[in-house]
């Protein structure tokens, strides 16, 4: 088990998540949501948001200026012209997030991203590199058309994770399974 603490990039982004002194999430009295793939949950009240990632990724986005958070869990890179939109995607599932973060009054600017996992479970087929990558690359490369900067990641190995995302503090615990 371990916390993922940012990387500081400037002065700024060393206070973009604080610290923790625990060795355990806490719900307190936050809510509790559990996303299965290919949902999205965002909250202006504490919340805490739980997922279990196998090769599917999720982005938790956060607003240290409002308290805000919200979390994604997509298990494709991008949806395909024809088909029916679906969170299973990561464009339209990072699209709706931005959406609803941005209808809470969350600006890019403010926000802050963590991307877990992405493992790297299965590399059959006519790809050269597995899904879990593929998700990962798509991810970051949309935080960095957003303009969000990713102030931590765990993500790629052989395992599943499963993670709990606090909305209220930014704070993600994530524990190999």
């Amino acid at each position: 088990m371990r916390f993922a603490e940012p990387e500081p990039e400037s002065a700024e982004a060393e206070n973009a998540f604080p610290s923790l002194a625990v060795s355990s999430p806490v719900i307190a009295d936050r809510k509790y949501m559990y996303l299965l793939s290919g949902q999205l949950y965002v909250s202006p009240e504490p919340c805490q948001i739980k997922t279990i990632l196998g090769s599917g990724t999720a982005i938790c986005l956060w607003d240290k200026r409002r308290s805000t958070g919200g979390m994604n869990h997509f298990l494709l890179p991008a949806s395909h012209e024809g088909h029916p939109r679906s969170l299973r995607y990561a464009d339209e599932a990072t699209r709706m997030l931005l959406e609803q973060m941005a209808a809470l009054g969350c600006r890019p600017p403010n926000l802050r991203a963590k991307i877990y996992g992405g493992a790297v479970i299965h590399t059959r087929g006519p790809y050269t590199s597995s899904l879990g990558t593929r998700n990962v690359e798509i991810a970051l490369e949309l935080m960095r058309q957003a303009g969000i900067p990713v102030v931590a990641r765990e993500t790629g190995g052989p395992q599943a994770r499963k993670i709990l995302f606090n909305t209220d503090n930014g704070i993600v615990w994530a524990q190999r399974i």
